[in-house]
C-alpha cells in the first residue's frame, strides 16, 4: 500500500519535535494514520482513491505544525528542553573563555617581571574583580536572551502554524528534499548567539577592543589597562553597516530555524547579505582608516605598530573579501543546482 503522503507528513511533524521524542512520536502518529487508512480502504481500492483518502485523513489530522505543537510541552519556563543542552555548552563556552582570559593569562602577565610576584597577582585579582564580573555578565547575558528568544521562535510558535483552510497535505515536501534543505541548528544557534555578543561588544563596550596589558602606575596596584584602537570613522562609517547586516543575519538565523530548511527565498535572501558583507569589507579596505594609536604613550611601541599592524589587517580584510565573493559565487551555485533538479525532477541519487 502506498503511503509516501503519511510519510512525508509523519517526518514533517517529527522535525518540529526534541530529537528525544521524535521516533516516539512518529512511530505513533504513523500507526493512527495507518489506522485510519485500514478503517476507510480495501485491498480493492485503486491508487486515486488510496491518495484521496489519505489527503482527506491528513487534513483531519490538521497541519504538521498544529499535531506537533500537541506532542510539545508548554512553554512554561525560559529555556525549554529543546534548546538547554545547547544553552549550556554555549554558556560554558563564553564563561570558560571569559575565565580563561582574566583568571588564568592575566594573573601570569601580571606576575611576570615583578619583583614581588604574590603581592602582584594579589593587587591584580583586587583590581580585575568588577571588570571580570562585567565581562561575564554581560556574556552570559547575551547567551541566555540569545536563547530565551530562541526558544519562543522555533517551529512550534504561532507564527510557523499553517492557515488550516488553506493547507493541502499533497504540498507537503519530498523527504529526500530536505537533505538538500536542511539547516544546521546548532551552528545557526551558535552564530545567532556570537552575533548578538558581537552586536554587545562593539556598541556597548568599545573600549574593550584594543590592546590590553597590566601595568603599575603611579604606585598603583597593578591592573588591566585596554588602550582603544578604533578611531571615530569606524564608529561613524563602519559600524552602523556591520549593526545593520549582523542584525539582518540574526533575523535570517530566527526565520531558518522557525522553517526548519532552507528555501529559494531565505538562499536568495542569504546571498544578499552575503554580498553586502563583502560591500562592507571593500568599504574597510577603500575607506577611511579605522585604526589608531594615538592612544599609545610609548612612541617606539606606536610607531612599530603603526608600520606593520594596518598593513596586515588590511591584507586580512582582502583575503576575507576574496573569500566572500568565492563565497557568493558558491551559493549561487547552489541555488542554481537545486532549482535545475527541481525543474528536471532529477533526485540526490541522480545527480
Amino acid at each position: 500500500m502506498e503511503t509516501k503522503l503519511f510519510d512525508r507528513y509523519v517526518h514533517e511533524v517529527g522535525r518540529r519535535l526534541p530529537k528525544k521524542q521524535r521516533a516516539d512520536v512518529e512511530a505513533e502518529l504513523h500507526s493512527l494514520l495507518m489506522d485510519a487508512l485500514q478503517d476507510r480502504t480495501d485491498e480493492g481500492t485503486d491508487q486515486d482513491a488510496l491518495e484521496a483518502t489519505q489527503v482527506a485523513i491528513l487534513e483531519e489530522f490538521g497541519p504538521p505544525a498544529k499535531v506537533a505543537a500537541g506532542y510539545a510541552p508548554p512553554h512554561r519556563y525560559l529555556i525549554g528542553p529543546r534548546v538547554f543542552d545547547l544553552y549550556l555548552l554555549v554558556a560554558a563556552v563564553v564563561a570558560g573563555s571569559l575565565s580563561l582570559v582574566f583568571l588564568v593569562i592575566l594573573p601570569i602577565l601580571a606576575m611576570l617581571g615583578e619583583a614581588e610576584p604574590l603581592s602582584a597577582l594579589l593587587s591584580y585579582l583586587v583590581g580585575m574583580i568588577d571588570d571580570y564580573l562585567g565581562a561575564l555578565l554581560a556574556g552570559l547575558g547575551s547567551v541566555t536572551l540569545t536563547f530565551a528568544i530562541l526558544e519562543r521562535v522555533l517551529p512550534d510558535s504561532a507564527l510557523d502554524k499553517e492557515d488550516e483552510e488553506t493547507w493541502d497535505p499533497r504540498t507537503l515536501p519530498e523527504i529526500e528534499d530536505t537533505e538538500r534543505t536542511r539547516i544546521q541548528i546548532g551552528g545557526l544557534i551558535v552564530e545567532t548567539v556570537l552575533t548578538v555578543i558581537g552586536l554587545i561588544v562593539f556598541n556597548f563596550f568599545p573600549q574593550w577592543i584594543g590592546i590590553g596589558f597590566v601595568a603599575t602606575i603611579d604606585d598603583a596596584p597593578a591592573r588591566w589597562y585596554a588602550i582603544p584602537l578604533l578611531t571615530q570613522d569606524f564608529f561613524t562609517i563602519y559600524l552602523p553597516l556591520i549593526n545593520v547586516s549582523w542584525i539582518l543575519q540574526i533575523v535570517l538565523n530566527i526565520v531558518l530555524l522557525r522553517q526548519g530548511r532552507w528555501q529559494l527565498v531565505t538562499r536568495l535572501i542569504d546571498v544578499v547579505l552575503t554580498a553586502f558583507s563583502a560591500f562592507i569589507l571593500y568599504r574597510m579596505i577603500t575607506g577611511p582608516a579605522f585604526l589608531t594609536f594615538e592612544a599609545l604613550t610609548i612612541e617606539s611601541l606606536r610607531q612599530l605598530l603603526d608600520s606593520f599592524l594596518p598593513i596586515l589587517i588590511k591584507i586580512g580584510l582582502v583575503i576575507g573579501f576574496i573569500a566572500t565573493i568565492g563565497e557568493i559565487i558558491q551559493k549561487l551555485y547552489r541555488i542554481f543546482r537545486d532549482k535545475l533538479w527541481v525543474t528536471t525532477g532529477l533526485s540526490n541519487e541522480a545527480a
